[in-house]
């Protein structure tokens, strides 16, 4: 009896049910690099290990800076509207983004920019000429796949995203890492390559989905709604990008890139968190747009922030257990064994992070971005110039002590003003 009403339970609740189809392998693929991190850290050099990790923080940051924040009102207005409306919403959507990739990267690329945003950018010299063509379709690729995978999800295309999903799943991993281990040469040029590669094949192979619910045609009363969510969502991402970036910056500026590969190993291994609930994002956005009802989105907000604390903490002394257990039996090279001191900061930065973005989407629920740029943009300066300050001094530690400071203040900044913000809505 007690299965058969866990059973109906998943069909009945919306939740449970995204969780088990969408979620799981959700994880699954983002926190595949997490899941072979040892593979990969045996398959690598600690340097080539930095030196990855750092390009592709840059390609990951790039690509959520160069969708102009136009996945916001693609979630947000797209249950606003129905049948041909609908079509007009997604094509004028990806009619903007288009025509500001081209307005942006071709001045870049024709006049060679690039060249010296790299130059600024990495302290230790990589040979740009061979990565130059790889990093442009890298950024391509991964914006038409955020995008793509933010439609799906919004448009609640469940069977869909399954496979989409475990598409990536294999194909980008077996590829790479049969590549890795049978290949000689520079294993960060070819691990970038190889994966690209691979993105870029499952994305052809399900844009024609996307693509075919467009109508061509522009509405300026959906432009209108369209840059009033968009435009203040993307200058949160400008100053949300310099400072998330800002931390390896200076750590690789200041110290190496062996120094570099046991920060950013730690993130990885920390991001367990920040995966699990970008993934959760996913399936709860569309159902917390869809309620009308503010108190009952407040109270199943509430519920869900205290499951995620406990979950998370659950998972964050499991996983510091088991990083140990992985270095004493060489599991994880013995190079790395330092990211044991940092791990526990790391972990409570993405607890208090995974509140705060709860909260945070109520910005968006009340349609006040703007409110919510100017609080990240002050809580992201701040953390900035801690990085600024601490790093050069203190190398690991500042970065550590930045980000938990940076995260506590913005989390408390966001919380009372949202509780601003629902008080007043009450008040009406």
């Amino acid at each position: 009896m007690r299965r058969y009403n866990i059973i109906q339970f998943i069909h009945s609740n919306k939740i449970a049910n995204r969780f088990i189809k969408v979620f799981s392998i959700d994880v699954l693929v983002k926190g595949a690099s997490f899941l072979l991190l040892p593979v990969y850290l045996h398959l690598m050099t600690q340097s080539e290990v930095g030196s990855f990790n750092y390009i592709f923080s840059f390609l990951q940051t790039l690509t959520i800076l160069f969708c102009f924040g136009l996945y916001t009102p693609q979630s947000k207005l797209y249950f606003d509207y129905h049948g041909s409306e609908r079509g007009q919403l997604l094509f004028s959507i990806n009619a903007i983004l288009l025509i500001m990739l081209i307005c942006i990267l071709a001045p870049i690329y024709i006049f060679r920019l690039d060249f010296k945003i790299i130059t600024f950018l990495f302290d230790h010299h990589i040979a740009y000429e061979q990565y130059r063509a790889v990093l442009l379709s890298a950024l391509l690729v991964s914006v038409g796949n955020y995008m793509l995978f933010n439609y799906l999800l919004t448009s609640e295309k469940i069977r869909k995203v399954q496979i989409y999903n475990t598409l990536r799943l294999i194909l980008d991993n077996c590829v790479v890492l049969s590549i890795l281990y049978f290949s000689d040469g520079d294993k960060v040029f070819q691990r970038l390559s190889a994966y690209y590669v691979c993105e870029g094949i499952v994305l052809i192979g399900f844009l024609p989905l996307y693509i075919r619910n467009f109508k061509i045609r522009i509405d300026k009363s959906q432009i209108r709604r369209i840059f009033k969510l968009s435009i203040p969502m993307f200058a949160t991402v400008i100053i949300s990008t310099i400072y998330a970036f800002s931390d390896k910056y200076f750590i690789q500026e200041k110290t190496d890139m062996n120094i570099l590969a046991t920060y950013t190993t730690g993130l990885t291994i920390a991001s367990v968190c920040a995966l699990i609930i970008q993934s959760f994002q996913n399936i709860w956005l569309p159902l917390f747009f869809q309620e009308k009802d503010l108190q009952q989105n407040i109270q199943k907000t509430k519920k869900m922030i205290r499951i995620i604390i406990f979950s998370f903490t659950g998972i964050s002394i499991f996983m510091i257990l088991g990083v140990k257990v992985a270095l004493e039996f060489n599991i994880i090279p013995m190079v790395y064994e330092s990211v044991l001191i940092i791990l526990p900061f790391l972990f409570l930065a993405q607890i208090i992070s995974a509140v705060n973005t709860m909260w945070a989407n109520y910005f968006a629920y009340f349609e006040r971005m703007t409110a919510g740029t100017l609080i990240g943009g002050g809580a992201y300066i701040i953390g900035f110039v801690l990085n600024f300050l601490l790093i050069p001094r203190y190398g690991v530690t500042g970065a550590i002590i930045s980000l938990l400071s940076g995260n506590i203040i913005l989390a408390t900044m966001v919380y009372l003003h949202i509780k601003k913000l629902r008080y007043n809505y009450t008040h009406l």
